[in-house]
């Protein structure tokens, strides 16, 4: 079977940074997707960059705040997704108490209005902070994945545990693998594309402490690159000043991205390298 690697970088519009930073990326034909952010400060000018570029683009659905001092406004004035009219809940165990369904799934809609609106054409879904999962304990992923098969969109999920695995560095334990089998399974019979695996990096800078680490750990990931369809997503950002520590991860990552090393990894190991479009060219969705 053949293998085919989306290259895709999140929060397009979280700060100027980062959109500068994706912007160029896409433009230099060295990632071959992204997704935005369209509660974020600079969504607004990521959009219309998407649009002049005719960028391949996926909704990044947000339903929480990064930021507790500067809290992110939902698309839609829904007003369980809000703590006390300041903004997004920054708390995942807030937003689970407090959040309606049907507030999540308006939501939703906004965020791919906000985006269709501006003359930008959503390719996919993906999700902030794991927040549509499950994990949280509300079921969220069905709302996600209605809105994904109202809108033919494939959505970010991994059908193998791989990912899963890798993100807590140990053998995925069988009552996870079996809820994960029951959030893929909603996602199939609703005809929603999903991934056979996805990579990301989830390790701190205490772990990461360099730039060569995270380099050979994303070019593992692409030499073990199994039959379907993968994703690696990243961060990739421009420094910011008063945000040394973590961030330093993102600048390591557009680092990694500028370099061309993994498009020449995935060539090397006769990876198609391919946008979210790919679910629709092998009538997966």
């Amino acid at each position: 079977m053949p293998k085919y690697l989306i290259i895709n970088a999140d929060d397009f519009g979280y700060n100027p940074q980062q959109t500068k930073a994706i912007d160029e990326l896409m433009r230099g034909k060295l990632i071959t997707s992204t997704s935005l952010m369209t509660v974020a400060p600079d969504a607004a000018n990521a959009a219309e960059l998407a649009r002049l570029g005719g960028y391949p683009v996926g909704v990044h659905l947000t339903i929480n705040s990064d930021d507790s001092k500067n809290r992110w406004q939902s698309n839609s004035g829904a007003p369980s997704l809000c703590e006390k009219g300041m903004g997004l809940y920054e708390s995942q165990v807030g937003l689970a108490l407090h959040a309606r369904r049907r507030d999540v799934r308006a939501e939703l809609e906004a965020q791919y209005n906000f985006i269709s609106s501006r003359g930008v054409e959503v390719d996919h879904a993906d999700n902030h902070c794991a927040t549509l999962y499950g994990i949280n304990g509300r079921r969220f992923y069905i709302d996600a994945y209605n809105f994904c098969a109202e809108h033919s969109l494939p959505y970010r999920f991994p059908k193998t545990p791989g990912f899963l695995s890798r993100q807590i560095d140990r053998e995925v334990p069988g009552v996870i693998k079996c809820f994960q089998k029951i959030i893929v399974g909603a996602g199939e019979r609703r005809g929603v594309g999903l991934l056979d695996d996805l990579v990301s990096n989830p390790w701190s800078m205490d772990r990461i402490k360099d730039y060569d680490t995270l380099r050979k750990y994303y070019l593992d990931a692409v030499e073990n690159c199994i039959d379907g369809v993968t994703e690696i997503f990243m961060h990739p950002a421009y420094p910011i000043d008063d945000r040394p520590g973590e961030w330093t991860k993102r600048v390591y990552e557009l680092r990694l991205l500028q370099s061309g090393d993994l498009l020449e990894a995935a060539r090397r190991n006769n990876i198609e390298l391919v946008s979210w479009s790919v679910f629709r060219d092998l009538g997966k969705i």
